[in-house]
């Protein structure tokens, strides 16, 4: 069962350094494009900034850098803003509350970009999926790939 929904400053409390930095990055991207919300699109290029997360090796081993992402999602659809008026779009809350299952699953203390990505493949709707279908890369490889970069076979991750 989810967790009841968290309020602005405890939504990133247990989120590492670079995470909370890969989400401001997507955020910047959300005002560059003039989006309402944050949405996944934007998170797939706030990690694949940071050159020392796997995000950005895994993405650079198959010739995808972060200009691509942000390239691709400023040309998709623009997404429709939380009913709430909210600044997350509901798909990243989706994945923040994912993250921290795979975080529990694998044993980590904090959030990490690499939970962050994770989580982020389990969503096949919106922004990042798109984008990834057009690039014609599978989020399950992504996710696999990312694991066995930690350390981790596919059975140790929950599924989605």
């Amino acid at each position: 069962m989810p967790d009841k929904p968290r309020d602005a400053a405890s939504l990133f409390e247990d989120f590492s350094d670079r995470s909370k930095l890969a989400v401001q990055k997507a955020q910047e991207l959300a005002q560059q494009l003039g989006d309402k919300a944050v949405a996944t699109g934007h998170l797939v290029y706030g990690l694949t900034l940071d050159r020392a997360g796997l995000a950005h090796h895994v993405f650079m081993d198959i010739n995808i850098d972060p200009e691509m992402f942000s390239g691709y999602v400023a040309k998709l659809p623009r997404e429709e803003a939380n009913k709430d008026g909210g600044p997350w779009h509901r798909h990243l809350l989706q994945v923040f509350e994912r993250s921290r299952q795979v975080k529990k699953a694998l044993g980590g203390n904090q959030v990490t970009n690499e939970h962050l990505l994770i989580a982020l493949m389990s969503i096949r709707d919106g922004s990042c999926f798109e984008t990834l279908k057009e690039f014609a890369v599978e989020p399950d490889d992504i996710r696999i790939e990312c694991l066995e970069g930690l350390g981790y076979e596919d059975e140790e991750c929950p599924k989605f």
